[in-house]
Formats: C-alpha cells, sequence, structure tokens
C-alpha cells in the first residue's frame, strides 16, 4: 500500500482515538448529571448527541471511502474494519450516555430517592470497561482486553442484584415507583454501556490477531 494509504489510516485512527475521549466524557458528564441532579449538565449531554452522531457519519464514511479506492487486504483491511466497527460502538455508547442523561431530567420533578450504592458501583464499572477498551486500543495491547471481559461479568451480576432491589423497593413503597423504574432504566442503559465496551475489546483481539471472538468463542483471560 501506499505511504498516503498509511498517512489517511493513521490519521482515521487519531480520529477515532479522539472520538473515544468525547464519547467517555459523554458518559461521565451523563453520570455526573444523574448524581448530582444536574438538569444544566443533563442537557448539556443530550445536546452533544448530535454532534456525536455526526462525527460517526463522518468516520464512517473516511473508513468506506479508502475501503473502495484502496481495496485493502490483511492487516491493512483489519484495521479499516476494526475502526468502523468501533466507531459504531462508540456512537451507540453516545446514545446510552444520552438516555441517561434523559434520565436525570425525568427524575427531577419527582421526590428525591437516593440512587442505590450498587447502581453507583455499576457506573464505575462501565466507565471502567470503556476506558480500559480504549486504552487496549490506543496501545494496541490485548492483554488488556480480559480484564474487559471480566467486568462484563461483574457488571452483569451488578444489574441483576439491582434489579431485586428495586422491585423490592417498588413493593415496599408504591409511591416511589416511578423513580425506581427510571432508575431501572439507567441500569438497562449501563449494561448496554459495558457490552459494547466488551465489543471494542473484541474488535481489538480481531485487529491484533485476525480472531473472531463474538458468540462464546473468547479465550479463556491469562
Amino acid at each position: 500500500m501506499s505511504l498516503h494509504f498509511h498517512r489517511e489510516v493513521d490519521r482515521l485512527i487519531e480520529d477515532l482515538i479522539t472520538f473515544g475521549g468525547s464519547i467517555e466524557d459523554q458518559l461521565n458528564d451523563s453520570i455526573s448529571a444523574l448524581m448530582e441532579g444536574s438538569i444544566k449538565g443533563a442537557r448539556r449531554v443530550i445536546k452533544n448527541d448530535a454532534d456525536m452522531d455526526q462525527l460517526e457519519v463522518e468516520m464512517e464514511e473516511e473508513c468506506l471511502k479508502l475501503l473502495a479506492l484502496h481495496q485493502p487486504l490483511a492487516n491493512d483491511l483489519r484495521q479499516i474494519v476494526s475502526v468502523l466497527k468501533i466507531n459504531h460502538d462508540l456512537e451507540r455508547i453516545g446514545d446510552h450516555a444520552t438516555n441517561i442523561a434523559q434520565r436525570a431530567l425525568d427524575l427531577d420533578p419527582l421526590p428525591r430517592v437516593d440512587l442505590p450504592q450498587d447502581i453507583l458501583a455499576m457506573s464505575k464499572q462501565a466507565r471502567l470497561m470503556l476506558r480500559v477498551s480504549l486504552l487496549a486500543f490506543v496501545e494496541s495491547d490485548q492483554m488488556l482486553t480480559h480484564g474487559v471481559f471480566e467486568m462484563e461479568d461483574q457488571i452483569d451480576k451488578l444489574n441483576k442484584v439491582i434489579f431485586k432491589q428495586q422491585i423490592k423497593a417498588i413493593k415496599e413503597a408504591p409511591a416511589e415507583a416511578e423513580q425506581r423504574i427510571l432508575m431501572l432504566s439507567v441500569c438497562k442503559q449501563l449494561e448496554r454501556v459495558g457490552d459494547l465496551a466488551s465489543n471494542i475489546a473484541e474488535d481489538v483481539v480481531y485487529l491484533m490477531s485476525g480472531d473472531i471472538i463474538r458468540h462464546g468463542g473468547r479465550e479463556p483471560a491469562v
């Protein structure tokens, strides 16, 4: 492949890393808005979502242009395909961040109910999964992906615990049912963030080794 092609790929990867940082900010800001009851913060996340969508489209167009013009093979092809997939997963994480911000707005007019500690733990786990999966991509470090897969199991367990807690709370205090249902929705968004962070980790494995490990094909962590 030409020097021009590789420069374009390098620029594409740099843009993806920048995009990942922006999505990480969106997720952090949405969770902060939820925890602090910040209407201003929640609205800022929702407003920024359109910009994130536009960035995702532009990245996809660049990937498709490189594929069409250069028809890369082997490692070059894997790089562009990986960027294309990670780009899409990041945009979807941005959507879930926007949904969390919307739940913060929905909770604002309702009587205050403290966020359970397990939801706070789940939010930390989801953010860490995203951070580590992006770091694995930036550092081209396949070993980091094992930690992401382990954390996915942990976040799934937390989600089940929180579901049982909130259902119990609804039965004990029906007047708080709306708040509890909104919290369950937040948990669902965080679970999906974890799933998508795992997708990114799987894409890193594909990029580094060529192995497709979806659908239960992951190797045990070592």
